[in-house]
Formats: structure tokens, C-alpha cells, sequence
């Protein structure tokens, strides 16, 4: 799969958790990134697999992804803060190594730097390429959801923070 979009996001190492964006509609306020789900992952327990509530912080970085490719500029660094889980609805208890998730994101409502954003997280082992693509795909009975969440995130440029 081709990468249209930078994936511009603070996290780094093993705390980067997702491997990309799949699809960006601006209009929309929506992303779609995607993540291989592996053995090394800093949250996979015990070789059973990710618990389901840690997308949660899947979502986040999705969220930290669409800020990204608005500001579309490595100079203007935005960090974010997971403030609030108000729902996490988790379907299945643990997501396995050699499976492939894919994270979507909508942005509901903005005031500031403070961002909520509804967000849900599927298993797919085949290729979705669009966002179109992806809501066909949920829509289906067969589908095997993770979680749906909603969350709350305050971002600030890394000049705005005082340590």
C-alpha cells in the first residue's frame, strides 16, 4: 500500500503504534490509519495479545495524525494529551500478533486546542484504501470490531509547554 500521506506525529520508537495513513477526507474531519499488529508491540501481554481498551491510545495517534497532515509542517511540532476515554466499547478481549488493524477517526468538535473525536477499530487482514472502502467494509455483519471509543484531546505546540 502506498503512503499518500506523512505520517507527522510526535511519538517515536515503540511508542509510535500505528504504521500509517490509509486516507484523509478534510471535509469530513476523518482519517483511516492502519496498524501490524507484532509480538514486540510495548503493550502486547504476555504473548496473548493487545488488550482491546489500548486502542484507545491507537485512536489518539490517529488523532495526532489528522492534526499532523493539517498542519502539514514539520517546523510547527503539536503534541497531544489523551484528557478524556469518555467510551470505550470493547468487542473482543485481546487483538493477536500477525493481524492487522485498522484505526478510523472523525473529529466531532473542536473549541481551541480541545479536540473529540469518535473513533472505532476493526480487524481486516486485507487492504482497505479508502475511507469509502473502510465504511462499506463496517457496515457488514461479518466484520470482527475491536472497540468503538469516544475521546477527548488537548494539543499545544512543544513551545507552548513550560518545564
Amino acid at each position: 500500500m502506498e503512503n499518500k500521506y506523512k505520517l507527522n506525529i510526535p511519538h517515536k520508537g515503540r511508542m509510535l503504534l500505528i504504521d500509517g495513513i490509509v486516507d484523509i477526507n478534510f471535509d469530513d474531519n476523518e482519517i483511516l490509519t492502519f496498524s501490524h499488529i507484532k509480538k514486540d508491540n510495548v503493550f502486547y501481554d504476555n504473548n496473548e495479545g493487545i488488550d482491546s481498551y489500548i486502542f484507545t491510545e491507537y485512536a489518539a495517534q490517529t488523532a495526532a495524525a489528522y492534526n499532523g497532515a493539517l498542519e502539514n509542517s514539520a517546523d510547527d511540532k503539536r503534541i497531544g494529551f489523551l484528557l478524556n476515554i469518555k467510551k470505550a466499547d470493547c468487542y473482543i478481549d485481546k487483538v493477536k500478533a500477525g493481524n492487522k488493524v485498522y484505526i478510523f477517526v472523525k473529529e466531532t468538535l473542536k473549541d481551541g486546542n480541545i479536540a473529540y473525536y469518535e473513533g472505532n477499530v476493526i480487524i481486516c487482514n486485507d487492504d482497505i484504501n479508502s475511507i469509502e472502502e473502510y465504511k462499506n467494509i463496517i457496515s457488514s455483519d461479518n466484520i470482527k470490531k475491536v472497540m468503538d471509543c469516544s475521546i477527548m484531546v488537548m494539543e499545544s505546540s512543544i513551545q507552548d509547554l513550560r518545564f
